[in-house]
């Protein structure tokens, strides 16, 4: 009669880890301090989104977008006197819709996506796209090698250590609402995409990025259980190999409004990501007593267009690091 007694307490412990952890991580999300990333230079009250920062932190590539993403331009700023310097357009951007700008992980290369016209046929939409960093600034661009460009988009690459590509598409014959993918580089050229099961759901699943460790993966998600639209989520890999549980970024990070283009630091430590939050959390419950109130809502930078923002998480991955949740 004792088995039965001691696998009763057994599993009470367990579940009362398991919550003393879930309260943990609780408090910790709720501590999370987001702010926008450098106001009137970088996010201002027009559309920018998608940023990555030089692994020696001194450069910023982002996007700026017109409405409906009618132009995506890619520009940058670099850091200079302790802050980030006005933006220009990059070279290599302009003339067609560029957008996900990312470096590698030597800073020599920087990956975007683009619809610009190739030579292969058999290339169309948004694909995969590099310059080189040369001793007069970036090369022309070159399409990425490989199975990994074909007629379906690519949005999103995120770019590891062993060139490892992870991937978001929405019109890929096995994609549902938007699926996470991957494609691997071997021999010198990239593999056909694969579907990265346990990170998809029936709803939208989008913007994936990798710690460089390969131990966390950010993405933004519409599933079930978020706070309205696309949501910040993490996941950690497990001992097999796959995919933990999708954990939410709470509701510091995320909004009622779209979160997404999660990016790390070079050092790990911060989080950027973008939103169209508004100043209001609901713009139908203020009054609005003449002309003047309105123009100065739309004048402000929490208009309701995308913004970039930074996030400290480092709080959060040394608690992931150091349990099994």
């Amino acid at each position: 009669m004792k088995f039965p007694t001691l696998l009763f307490l057994s599993s009470l412990a367990v579940g009362l880890k398991l919550v003393a952890q879930e309260n943990q991580l609780n408090k910790i999300l709720e501590n999370l301090k987001v702010e926008l990333v450098q106001p009137e230079t970088i996010s201002t009250k027009d559309f920018e989104f998608g940023t990555s920062v030089s692994p020696d932190g001194n450069e910023f590539f982002f996007v700026k977008g017109l409405p409906r993403f009618g132009r995506t331009v890619i520009v940058y700023c670099k850091w200079k006197d302790a802050s980030w310097s006005p933006p220009l357009v990059a070279q290599f951007s302009g003339k067609y819709n560029d957008t996900n700008p990312y470096f590698s992980k030597d800073g020599k290369r920087l990956y975007f996506t683009s619809d610009r016209p190739s030579q292969n046929p058999n290339i169309q939409g948004r694909n995969f796209w590099y310059v080189e960093r040369t001793t007069h600034g970036w090369s022309e661009p070159k399409v990425v090698p490989g199975s990994i460009n074909d007629q379906y988009d690519i949005v999103y690459p995120t770019i590891q250590l062993d060139r490892t590509v992870h991937f978001v598409s929405w019109n890929r014959p096995d994609s549902q609402n938007g699926d996470i993918y991957v494609s691997k580089f071997k021999n010198g050229t990239y593999t056909s995409p694969e579907l990265v099961e346990e990170l998809n759901t029936t709803s939208s699943d989008a913007d994936p990025e990798l710690s460089n460790d390969g131990q966390l993966m950010f993405l933004t998600s519409t599933r079930e259980g978020g706070l309205g639209h696309y949501d910040l989520y993490v996941f950690k890999k497990k001992t097999n190999g796959k995919w933990g549980k999708a954990i939410n970024l709470g509701n510091q990070v995320n909004s009622n409004r779209m979160d997404s283009d999660p990016i790390l630091s070079p050092d790990g430590q911060t989080l950027y990501f973008s939103s169209d939050r508004l100043a209001y959390p609901d713009v139908s419950k203020q009054t609005y007593a003449n002309y003047g109130d309105i123009r100065s809502f739309y004048n402000q930078i929490l208009n309701g267009a995308m913004n970039i923002y930074k996030v400290d998480i480092s709080e959060l991955l040394s608690f992931l690091k150091e349990t099994d949740f």
